[in-house]
C-alpha cells in the first residue's frame, strides 16, 4: 500500500470515526431526553406541582424542542458525513443501485422513521405540546384539557419509540 492510500484510509477513518461520535453524543442527547421526559419528570409532577405543571412542561418543553430542532439538522450533516467516511461517494449515496442494497435498504428505513419522527416532533412541538401547556394553567380540569394530554402524551410516547426504532436500524447498519 503507498504512503498517500494509508494517509487517505487514515483520514477516512477519522471522518468516519469522528461524524459517528459526534452523531452519537446528538442521539444521546435526544433519545435521552425523551427517556428522562418518560420516565422521570412526567411521573413526577403527576402528584406534586400541579399547580405549575403547565409552566414547568412550558418551559422545560421548548428549551428540549429548541435543541431538538438545532440537532436534527446536524443529525442529518453527521449522518451523511459518516457515509462519506465509510466510503461512500456522493454519487453512490444518491443512485437507485445504493438504495436497493442491504445497507442502503435499512438506511431507508432509518430515514422514513426520522421523517416520521421530524412531521410528528413539529406537531407535538408546535401546537399540541403549547395548546396542552396552556390548558393545563387555563383549565386544568376540563375534558379538552384531558385530550390535548392525553393526545400529547402520545405523540410523546410514539416519537420516542420511532427514536428506538431509528437506534434499531443503526444498529443493524453497522453490526448487521
Amino acid at each position: 500500500m503507498k504512503l498517500k492510500e494509508i494517509i487517505h484510509q487514515h483520514k477516512s477513518i477519522s471522518v468516519y470515526t469522528w461524524s459517528v461520535f459526534i452523531h452519537l453524543i446528538f442521539v444521546t442527547f435526544w433519545i435521552g431526553g425523551m427517556l428522562f421526559t418518560a420516565a422521570v419528570l412526567v411521573p413526577a409532577t403527576r402528584k406534586k406541582l400541579s399547580s405549575q405543571r403547565g409552566l414547568l412542561f412550558t418551559e422545560l418543553g421548548t428549551r428540549f424542542s429548541r435543541l431538538s430542532w438545532l440537532i436534527f439538522p446536524l443529525l442529518i450533516l453527521t449522518g451523511f458525513t459518516a457515509l462519506i467516511g465509510r466510503g461512500f461517494t456522493v454519487e453512490t449515496i444518491f443512485s437507485i443501485d445504493f438504495w436497493q442494497t442491504t445497507y442502503g435498504s435499512r438506511l431507508a428505513g432509518k430515514l422514513h422513521l426520522f421523517g416520521w419522527v421530524l412531521a410528528l416532533s413539529g406537531i407535538h412541538d408546535f401546537w399540541l405540546g403549547p395548546k396542552a401547556a396552556q390548558l393545563m394553567d387555563q383549565e386544568p380540569d376540563s375534558a379538552r384539557t384531558q385530550r390535548f394530554r392525553k393526545v400529547t402524551s402520545w405523540a410523546g410516547r410514539i416519537n420516542l419509540l420511532l427514536g428506538l426504532g431509528i437506534l434499531y436500524y443503526a444498529v443493524t447498519l453497522v453490526r448487521g
